[in-house]
């Protein structure tokens, strides 16, 4: 049964799930406007031969460490309180990542090889090689606080006078509607907080959520050929944030990564297709010799 537990950080507290099982301990990393209990769902099923947390990164889920988007620069910070979350553990983690959540697990495995045994990258955000000067010249000048998806976070409604009317409201849109059960339901439960004018809001800011979009790495490439952990790499074939350009390049520079490519399915993979993608880590982490079949490290 999941517990909830309170790291203290250099700036701040920091929540994070645990969700029991057995085996080696990994660690899922959450994407943008979401949290840890929003993949209660698939951390579930991970748990049955692994030992499974998940920390609220700042300005998400239930952590309350400092998160002013001024001071929010790059991505960087969120590899760095995963460094200290580690270091709190004091193990070696599989580190388990979605969409941001990815990449930030990619830095730290770069900065701090001896934290992580195991790299698995679902649906990273890492833009095309082609789009990366023209997005370091957006966030130069200010323009990527306009592109689309920061300009639509920007504009979210924070505020809900309950739980069910947002969640019959956000079960109607896109991406919300392919979600398996409980995915949708676990962001809402850990994702919102009670609102000091009643009812309830977003714990994730607009403004927090538009500013981490618009900081997205701009030089990940750079870092991609000094990957030496095993890693898995697991993307939709429909998703819209890891492009084929990317999947291409990501092989050619490192390639002792398994790639699983999942058709029909977007960016949101965990949600849409989460008995496969268990399945994947599962396969992939006992191919390494990181997991026998009873569970057990090899």
């Amino acid at each position: 049964m999941q517990s909830y537990h309170t790291f203290k950080g250099p700036d701040g507290d920091f929540n994070y799930i645990n969700w029991g099982g057995s085996g080696p301990l990994a660690h899922f990393a959450h994407a943008t406007g979401f949290c840890a209990g929003t993949y209660t769902p698939i951390a579930e099923k991970l748990c049955h031969r692994l030992r499974v947390l998940g920390m609220d990164d700042r300005g998400h889920g239930r952590t309350t460490a400092e998160a002013d988007p001024r001071n929010l620069k790059n991505w960087n910070v969120f590899a760095e309180d995963q460094e200290q979350f580690f270091k709190h553990l004091r193990e070696p983690v599989i580190a388990i990542g979605h969409s941001r959540g990815a990449v930030a697990s990619l830095l730290l495995a770069i900065k701090r090889p001896d934290m992580i045994r195991a790299l698995i990258l679902i649906d990273p955000t890492i833009l095309p090689f082609s789009w990366m000067w023209w997005w370091y010249l957006a966030k130069k000048t200010g323009f990527a606080r306009r592109v689309p998806i920061a300009a639509r976070a920007a504009r979210r409604n924070p505020f809900w006078p309950d739980t069910e009317t947002i969640l019959n409201t956000y079960r109607t849109k896109h991406p919300f509607r392919s979600w398996g059960r409980g995915f949708l339901e676990g962001y809402i439960a850990d994702g919102t907080t009670p609102s000091n004018n009643g009812g309830i809001r977003l714990s994730c800011t607009p403004e927090w959520e538009s500013r981490c979009f618009s900081v997205c790495s701009h030089d990940i490439w750079r870092y991609i050929p000094q990957i030496r952990q095993p890693t898995l790499v697991i993307y939709g074939a429909a998703s819209d944030t890891f492009l084929a350009p990317a999947v291409k390049r990501f092989q050619a520079k490192a390639p002792h990564a398994v790639i699983r490519r999942f058709d029909r399915t977007s960016h949101f993979v965990p949600m849409e297709r989460p008995d496969d993608t268990v399945e994947a880590i599962f396969t992939f982490l006992q191919e390494k010799g990181l997991l026998s079949g009873d569970g057990a490290l090899e």
